[in-house]
């Protein structure tokens, strides 16, 4: 009974429009004040959420996107992304979908993606005719790459949790990844023809020679990604250490290479990455607070049990858990999910006979798909606040983009090899 309060108190919270992480927070808080759990819990809980070497890789490369965004590394990645495909049917929007790919190599976050790259593309598309709808939901489905793709911190949060490595999850999550963003580019073809959208004015072709001055500008930039894969794929580093190798080179390149800032620029930077590391962190810190007050009212072992009794074979369970994990998406901040449900769902998978890489990838793509579904869909709102429109408006074209995530989650399990291959590969 206590249990389904807090949870109440949770959506309520987040009705009314109280951020995630307060909104877990104070729910914890006043479950520990209306039970006989002593209100120290709440510190030392957080305390040890917070403590973990491989959860320091999340303030380094949000602090390495930020880098990246002020040194000028992201223009010229959406100036690559233009001079290369920016000609072709729905250019901007194959540019936008591009540069996010390449955003989302470095930065790891869809806030950081999604805002970087949806400021400059967003307006540009709607003054080229793109519809303001469209551009909205296909920048919040591009964004959504960050979480899925290596560095995603979606993935060292979950890695660190569930104890799997995420070296491991890094290389398993390339090829759905970059899937997805093909499958994207592909939709968007498909979405931009002149019957659809008439009044997209279609830029010419930029030729060979702004192309090639467009790729020597954006080199040190698309190098980024290959040192981070590279590094962590062939043993160099490990994820948190790819964290700290993407700052310093993020700096270098930004201050001494594109001169994008200043040395006195730095404490506004610092500043900047701190706001979206404190906020990451408290969502991670309240929500392993929340799970554990689940798990001491035994809701875990509750649904595990429900969930067994509907699932008769491994399959049955990988489609409960699609359902539950996108419903569950709407209404809950992902990183949230993660921390409450991960380990949960990570026990009942491995029960099931599935690899923990496979499971974990696959995990991530269907709760990162939560980050662009209304209500709560953070990256959407981002999006529509640029764009000018409603997310109501934009649930047409979301449900068309949400469609190619879940086309790759279901070809992912009809063939698993296009995530275990490459971590077995290497790993063993």
């Amino acid at each position: 009974m206590e249990a389904i309060f807090m949870l109440l108190l949770l959506f309520a919270f987040l009705t009314i429009g109280i951020p995630i992480a307060f909104s877990i927070g104070l729910s914890v808080l006043t479950m520990l004040l209306i039970t006989d759990v002593p209100v120290l819990i709440f510190a030392q809980r957080a305390a040890n959420a917070a403590d973990s070497f491989a959860l320091l890789a999340i303030p380094l490369f949000v602090l390495a996107g930020e880098l990246m965004n002020h040194g000028g590394l992201t223009r010229r990645l959406i100036g690559f992304a233009q001079a290369l495909i920016g000609h072709v049917r729905g250019g901007l929007g194959q540019s936008g979908v591009l540069a996010s790919l390449i955003f989302a190599n470095v930065s790891g976050s869809a806030v950081a993606d999604t805002t970087a790259i949806g400021s400059v593309l967003v307006p540009s598309m709607i003054d080229k005719g793109y519809k303001p709808t469209f551009v909205a939901s296909l920048q919040a489905s591009a964004g959504c790459l960050a979480p899925i793709v290596p560095p995603s911190i979606l993935l060292i949060l979950y890695g660190s949790i569930v104890n799997v490595s995420i070296g491991a999850l890094f290389l398993g999550a390339v090829v759905p990844g970059y899937l997805i963003a093909l499958c994207l580019m592909v939709v968007v073809h498909m979405l931009t023809s002149p019957k659809r959208q008439p009044t997209i004015v279609r830029e010419p072709f930029a030729g060979w020679g702004v192309i090639k001055c467009a790729t020597r500008q954006a080199l040190p930039a698309l190098a980024m990604p290959v040192i981070i894969i590279g590094g962590i794929a062939g043993g160099v580093f490990t994820a948190t250490e790819a964290g700290a190798v993407a700052v310093v080179y993020a700096f270098l390149v930004g201050r001494f290479y594109y001169r994008g800032f200043r040395i006195r620029d730095l404490p506004q930077i610092l500043i900047s990455s701190a706001g979206v590391t404190v906020m990451v962190m408290a969502i991670i810190c309240f929500a392993a607070i929340f799970g554990w007050l689940l798990a001491w009212h035994n809701v875990p072992d509750e649904v595990g049990a429900w969930i067994k009794s509907f699932a008769t074979s491994p399959y049955m369970f990988l489609a409960i858990v699609i359902g539950f994990v996108l419903l569950l998406g709407m209404v809950m901040e992902v990183l949230a999910i993660a921390t409450i449900f991960g380990p949960l769902l990570h026990t009942l998978a491995t029960g099931y006979g599935f690899d923990p890489i496979f499971f974990g990838v696959i995990l991530a793509i269907l709760m990162q798909i939560g980050g662009a579904t209304p209500p709560v869909g953070v990256l959407l709102n981002i999006t529509c606040g640029l764009a000018g429109v409603t997310p109501g408006r934009c649930l047409g074209y979301m449900g068309i983009f949400v469609g190619v995530y879940v086309l790759v989650v279901l070809l992912a399990i009809l063939f698993p090899p296009l995530i275990t291959y490459l971590p077995h590969m290497m790993f063993g």
